[in-house]
């Protein structure tokens, strides 16, 4: 009984990793992004991205400040999701913005290429067909770059922390 409880547990969890997935991706595909142009909009779109970090960032102290408390490893793996899912739309949207207005991006013209473009850089595949061209949007590669890399370093000790403790 027990078995099957854990089944349904675990069921439930992937279909709510899967609705905050769809939630998110319609969001990203909902977002008015061309009706302000100007340098103003670019620029609050950027103080966005960066606002919106610095949150994530918070969370990931608090999460990893939870990981010493008793938390179950499936939802620590589901807020992990959770926080890719957010990352990715907030640098997706951000690369955009910075194709439509500021034409600091080369191969992006759809969102779907700037979510692709986020991926690639993600998992650090970078294929070449999309690239940063101007200075703002080189900085927020690198931005991404180094957000990605304290992700996983974030994950990573989120993740041990729910693995065996080893005996004191």
């Amino acid at each position: 009984m027990g078995e099957a409880r854990s089944r349904a547990s675990t069921g439930r969890r992937v279909a709510a990793a899967l609705a905050t997935l769809a939630a998110v991706l319609v969001v990203y595909y909902c977002l008015p992004l061309r009706h302000a142009p100007g340098g103003f909009a670019l620029g609050l779109r950027i103080f966005g991205l960066v606002a919106g970090l610095a949150l994530l960032g918070w969370l990931f102290v608090r999460q990893v400040a939870a990981g010493r408390r008793e938390t179950s490893a499936r939802s620590r793996s589901a807020w992990l999701f959770a926080g890719i899912c957010v990352t990715v739309v907030l640098f997706a949207t951000t690369y955009y913005s910075l194709a439509y207005y500021g034409q600091e991006m080369a191969g992006i013209r759809t969102r779907t290429d700037a979510l692709y473009f986020t991926v690639t850089v993600l998992t650090t595949v970078g294929f070449g067909d999309i690239r940063a061209v101007g200075q703002t949007a080189r900085v927020v590669v690198t931005l991404q770059m180094g957000f990605d890399v304290l992700f996983v370093a974030t994950a990573g000790s989120v993740l041990r922390a729910t693995g065996p403790r080893s005996p004191a």
